[in-house]
């Protein structure tokens, strides 16, 4: 087993809720305090839902505090199949981290034109402790639905721009550590029907770093897109669930008085089939390459993945 989430959801109080959901992962090999798998907390919220209608059209709204979702990955997730990788930007570190501790707002937008989402994090993630990081990022997402009210296949279709603005604190001693910048945005347009399902992005990141005395600017660009598509569907909603997933990313870095420049590529191509509607089994092929990284080493492989929701 590579991974394993445990969701609890409750209320407080009326219109108080929260949520609180452990990951379950696989240290690395060689590990030097543990090798297996621990439990880690992912998401610990509270829930106000401050602004409600019985109108399917009008605005509705809540607001969390704690460990929250960041700005865009979650959001991705709705056109990208997760459990088969990382979305792009989760991958190639243009958003670090799904989770991060903070406060957020989420409001609806009346006529079914889409959602805005703004959240104040503390910009580390939730996999490492940054809760004393003085500095922290700013970002707003904007979903645009145009054509929510029709009934064909472009229902579905959404423009999600998106920006990020902050600081982080550097490494170096000293009582007031200096605010290094931590900066991404992007902007994401995809479809999200049974039968069809795709997604383009163009994703960018500049952040400081301070390893010792100077401090280095790192820019990075991701460019990609993925299709999904169940054939049997297209004529018959009530087909067999099985389909395709093809997505190709075009990751660019490069760092002040670092060379060379990172240029990377990453295919991924696989077949899957709903076993069930909580249950997806699939292969995939994936080939990641590119001229130089520090994190990211060239690999292919073959994976065999398998996901239940219960």
């Amino acid at each position: 087993m590579d991974r394993a989430y445990l969701t609890f959801r409750g209320q407080v109080a009326e219109d108080f809720g929260f949520r609180v959901t452990t990951d379950v992962k696989t240290l690395p090999a060689g590990n030097a305090v543990y090798n297996g798998l621990v439990v880690r907390l992912k998401y610990a919220y509270l829930q106000w839902d401050y602004l409600h209608s019985s109108e399917n059209n009008a605005v509705t709204g809540w607001a969390r505090i704690g460990q929250i979702h960041t700005v865009v990955i979650d959001d991705e997730e709705r056109f990208w199949p997760r459990w088969l990788q990382k979305t792009a930007l989760e991958y190639w570190g243009v958003q670090p981290s799904s989770a991060d501790e903070g406060a957020s707002t989420n409001l609806s937008l009346p006529n079914k034109w889409g959602q805005f989402y703004f959240t104040i994090g503390n910009g580390g993630g939730y996999e490492t402790a940054v809760d004393a990081d003085r500095y922290k990022d700013v970002a707003g997402r904007l979903d645009i639905t145009p054509f929510a009210k029709s009934t064909g296949r472009l229902k579905t279709l959404t423009i999600t721009p998106w920006y990020q603005i902050g600081e982080t604190q550097s490494g170096l001693a000293g009582l007031i550590k200096a605010g290094l910048q931590n900066n991404a945005g992007g902007v994401f347009i995809g479809m999200n029907d049974p039968a069809l399902t795709w997604g383009l992005e163009y994703g960018e990141r500049s952040f400081e770093t301070q390893p010792v005395g100077a401090i280095l600017t790192t820019d990075g660009v991701v460019k990609d897109g993925f299709i999904q598509v169940r054939p049997s569907i297209f004529k018959d909603p009530k087909g067999t669930p099985w389909g395709i997933v093809v997505r190709y990313d075009k990751w660019t870095a490069s760092t002040t008085g670092v060379t060379p420049t990172i240029d990377r590529t990453l295919w991924i191509a696989g077949v899957f089939l709903d076993v069930a509607k909580s249950s997806s089994f699939g292969i995939t092929y994936t080939d990641d390459k590119g001229n130089a990284t520090t994190n990211a080493p060239q690999k292919t492989y073959v994976q065999l993945n398998w996901q239940v929701t219960f």
